[in-house]
């Protein structure tokens, strides 16, 4: 089943609120099996909202179109779905007793704007909508399906559940599938090596799908298939994240929401181990993601973010000659940061991060970009150099993420010269 979404309303044009709604429906059909092929905004224009809408019936099954059910003047989708399928608007006694009923509870008489809410085209049905006046519209000419909701998304979301999918798996009959999908997490590896390292997979695939998709910090792998029940899809996930893992098997290190401060959160209470962090160029950035999973209070400790050098020598120790013939920017210094505050907290691991986010205070010894990253445990201390220009929130955020698989691949007894 082939599907197109219609988001109406002006205000989506403008950038004043964002769609949402076209997102979690999207969601929801892919999961039922209804392929969206085309997405489309428009404001509140009856011709331009016609024109889409003829434009979707001709190439789809079903249009959900969002929004424009209201009682003013610009909520002009029924007079839309009116007009493209020649159907006129009648009113709808219940729906319109509803209504009545709505605002009798609060002391208010209907206006003839809001009694426009009751009123459906010729030989379709109005939805209920449980959370709001407004009913949803359902439509079956020549074949195709169209189907309107309401824009807010509390009401949008529960006539979707409640009305539209329900219908549509009906629709569909013996011939509906599900569509499961799964993202595999990389890092280490760049989106065109991986690529290479995969490419007869890729080029190979039929069901599930792989595709690759570049993040900042990691590289993601999107699985996906068509199934006729939830056993088989996700045998056939596990299938194909098995080959993916015997040809990459270093560089996978999470799956969907698994991200990178959850994949060692789960390595240091595997082992018990707890962790303390010093931070210069990250500004507590790694603490933040750190202690952004919950439960993170099993294993970590606490950090310090030493951004002068005064911090640098009297909180985390590292003397004043190494930051003299040295500098703060150095390997020497993001050793001691990560040596000085494991003794601090008496902490299993230590990360220490220091460079230049710039866009300032770069020189050709030491450019904007430039990064040290240290570990220190009871095995010793393993520092890493790199250079990320960019801006500084892409400096930030790279810096954290490299960090943490840093230590990940620490804690795990990865070499850190291996994926």
């Amino acid at each position: 089943m082939k599907a197109e979404l219609v988001s109406v309303g002006t205000e989506l044009l403008l950038g004043e609120i964002t769609d949402t709604n076209a997102v979690y429906m999207s969601q929801r059909l892919a999961e039922i099996g209804v392929d969206v092929h085309f997405r489309h905004t428009v404001g509140d224009n009856l011709g331009r909202i016609t024109s889409v809408l003829e434009l979707a019936l001709s190439r789809c099954d079903v249009v959900i179109i969002c929004g424009g059910l209201g009682p003013t003047q610009d909520d002009l989708t029924r007079e839309a779905i009116s007009e493209v399928t020649g159907r006129p608007l009648r009113p709808d006694p219940v729906a319109e007793e509803h209504l009545r009923e709505f605002f009798r509870r609060r002391g208010y008489t209907p206006t003839s704007n809001n009694l426009k809410q009751a009123t459906c085209p010729e030989g379709g049905m109005l939805l209920e909508n449980t959370c709001g006046t407004a009913p949803g519209v359902l439509v079956e000419h020549e074949g195709k399906a169209i189907i309107a909701v309401p824009g807010p998304p509390p009401e949008m979301r529960e006539m979707l559940q409640r009305e539209v999918l329900p219908y549509l798996l009906r629709r569909q009959g013996d011939a509906a599938t599900i569509l499961r999908s799964r993202v595999l997490r990389l890092c280490d590896v760049g989106e065109s090596t991986l690529v290479a390292e995969i490419d007869d997979i890729i080029r190979g695939q039929t069901d599930p799908t792989v595709a690759p998709y570049a993040s900042p910090g990691e590289v993601r792998l999107r699985l996906a298939t068509k199934a006729a029940s939830e056993e088989d899809a996700v045998r056939k996930l596990d299938e194909m994240e098995a080959r993916l893992r015997e040809r990459v098997p270093q560089n996978i290190y999470g799956v969907d929401e698994e991200t990178m401060e959850v994949a060692v959160g789960n390595a240091l209470v595997e082992r018990e181990a707890t962790l303390a962090v010093a931070e210069s160029c990250t500004g507590g950035l790694v603490a933040s993601r750190v202690t952004d999973v919950p439960g993170s209070s099993r294993y970590f400790l606490g950090g310090v973010v030493a951004y002068s050098n005064e911090m640098k020598r009297d909180v985390l120790g590292v003397s004043a000659e190494l930051l003299k013939e040295f500098g703060a920017v150095s390997e020497q210094c993001a050793g001691a940061m990560a040596e000085g505050v494991r003794e601090l907290h008496g902490a299993d691991f230590a990360l220490a991060t220091t460079g230049i986010a710039g866009p300032g205070g770069g020189t050709p010894q030491k450019p904007v970009g430039l990064v040290y990253i240290a570990v220190a445990d009871s095995d010793g201390t393993v520092c890493a150099q790199h250079n990320w220009p960019g801006t500084r929130d892409q400096f930030k955020q790279r810096v954290s993420q490299m960090a943490l698989n840093m230590l990940r691949k620490r804690i795990l007894g990865i070499p850190l010269e291996a994926g």
